[in-house]
């Protein structure tokens, strides 16, 4: 991990405190290692260290601090300035220059939108506008370099910068006006955007698009397409190739994506040199040995949901990935789902305390569908498909150690298909917690689709209306209705261009798909064996 001094320290703002969410952010984030100093004279020697992030307010450095500073970043060195920055050293006319711009003015702590001004910079490509509470620092100029500003706010109806980059001889320098106290600093995307700055200032983003193949252009649901459509909507990713054993089907991909290449095989398509990653969008019971294929070819994977049908098969996996150093990870994309989003916003707010039972509930008396996901051959169960999902949600809701899982499966009614009817599994997680899924196609009398209990309260969904929550929080009870907005699925390939090109974190880590997968089919080996299962690991 690159290192960083992460130097403090003045008046007027919580400096140790928010150095020490940062330091916590970035460190968790895999930006940077900070050493958080106050001490102005490690300025001198800045020999180990691949960035300098500087969150200070007035003083005065000497002319060696000085010096030591500005020769280093004018050497090929990366500085990052945050908020009061530019209200520090302001006597030091070399340090001015650099940062570009000095403190003039301020209104109170409100709240206020941050807008993209360029979307084709590394900064700002692919982040979205958002708000935050914070101190709106006017500044003026302290050097006639071009500043280049990828991020404006306007303060009393005029744009002003909100973040701008420059070069400084051979190094670079990132400067934003946030960043006053904890509020700033815990935002999410004021972190994200500091992680940036530190990405572009050290020219860490890698520039050349991600060619992505797409393997399995099956007509169902149209996911083949699907896929096509979010990449291509994804500055840094493009579409080169598609595979599909059926001629029928890579004769439909090339008159939908014109601009690829067609293959029979995902080992041609691997071997092609036209690839970096690979979406397996095929059945289940063949995500593992297709993916596994990939992986050792050096081609990173995004798996269709669910990651595969065993543990043994993840782990395999996850270890040819890291052998490799190549991407894995899997299309939940239901973690972006609104309604799912509400409801860890309100857990999130302490709205119903601590959460210690959950159940979900996907159901309906009619005959599953005539297709490969109704064949427990292929599908791995009638708790493998939507399961997927639900279990992803539900240990996310429940961030807690599991310890068993209980399975429940039976065939009584739609003998012409070989998946189960009705699918219950109970997880036992540690301090007594519990969660329960269960998915029919005999369910003559349904359920919500989420329940959840709280310490201080509880939730009730169902599916398309607002999510009812009752809280005890504020020492009253409360009923709240929260209305959600419609789903949106493009994040997913955003954040996997972030993840590929600037070193943020993967929305799904193939780890979590795994934990989905022990559920699954632990559920099913207790339903064989009568008792709960233990979970193998954690």
């Amino acid at each position: 991990m690159k290192q960083a001094l992460l130097m403090i320290g003045g008046e007027y703002h919580p400096f140790e405190t928010c150095g020490r969410i940062l330091a916590d952010f970035l460190k968790q984030y895999g930006t940077v290692e900070c050493t958080v100093t106050s001490d102005r004279e490690a300025f001198r020697k800045l020999t180990g260290y691949d960035v300098v992030i500087v969150y200070t307010q007035g003083s005065k450095l000497s002319k060696a601090q000085e010096k030591g500073l500005c020769d280093w970043v004018a050497g090929g060195g990366a500085f990052v300035g945050i908020h009061c920055a530019n209200d520090s050293f302001v006597g030091n006319e070399r340090y001015m220059e650099m940062v570009g711009t000095q403190f003039s003015g301020h209104g109170p702590v409100c709240e206020f939108a941050v807008n993209i001004a360029d979307q084709e910079h590394e900064v700002s490509r692919r982040f979205s506008e958002f708000r935050i509470t914070d101190e709106f620092y006017l500044c003026k100029r302290r050097t006639k370099a071009d500043l280049h500003t990828v991020m404006t706010g306007k303060w009393q109806f005029e744009k002003q910068p909100a973040a701008y980059v420059r070069e400084y001889g051979r190094g670079r320098v990132f400067y934003t006006i946030l960043g006053h106290d904890e509020r700033a600093f815990r935002n999410p995307a004021f972190g994200k955007l500091i992680h940036r700055g530190i990405w572009w200032a050290t020219r860490s983003n890698k520039s050349e698009a991600v060619r992505c193949g797409i393997v399995g252009y099956g007509p169902t649901f149209g996911m083949g397409k699907l896929h096509a459509d979010f990449i291509r909507k994804t500055p840094g990713l493009i579409v080169t190739a598609v595979c599909d054993i059926d001629p029928k089907r890579t004769d439909v991909a090339a008159k939908e994506q014109p601009d690829i290449r067609t293959f029979d095989s995902h080992k041609k398509m691997a071997a092609s040199g036209l690839v970096d990653i690979a979406i397996n969008i095929t059945p289940h019971n063949v995500h593992a040995p297709l993916s596994l294929d990939l992986l050792k070819a050096g081609i990173g994977v995004v798996s269709e949901k669910p990651f595969c049908i065993t543990v043994e098969q993840a782990t395999k996996m996850i270890e040819a990935a890291r052998e490799k150093k190549v991407l894995l990870t899997v299309f939940h994309c239901r973690r972006l789902d609104a309604d799912y989003l509400a409801i860890m916003k309100i857990i999130d707010d302490g709205l119903i305390g601590e959460p210690f039972h959950c159940e979900a509930f996907l159901g309906s008396y009619q005959h599953p569908g005539d297709w490969w996901r109704s064949h427990k051959a292929i599908s791995g169960g009638g708790i493998y498909d939507w399961g997927a999902h639900f279990t992803d949600w539900i240990l996310n809701l429940m961030p807690y150690k599991m310890q068993s899982v209980t399975g429940f499966m039976s065939k009584r009614v739609w003998h012409d298909v070989t998946n189960e009817d009705h699918c219950k599994a109970i997880i036992r997680f540690e301090g007594n917690r519990s969660a329960e899924l269960e998915i029919s196609s005999i369910a003559a009398v349904g359920k919500p689709k989420w329940r959840i209990l709280g310490t201080k309260g509880g939730i009730i969904y169902d599916w398309n209306k607002p999510v009812q929550v009752t809280s005890y929080a504020g020492g009253v009870k409360q009923q709240i209705e929260v209305q959600h907005p419609q789903d949106d699925w493009t994040p997913y390939y955003m954040r996997l261009a972030d993840h590929l090109l600037g070193g943020e974190p993967l929305m799904v880590t193939p780890e979590s798909a795994r934990r989905v997968i022990a559920v699954l089919e632990l559920a099913e080996k207790s339903n064989r064996s009568g008792k709960a299962e233990p979970i193998p690991f954690e």
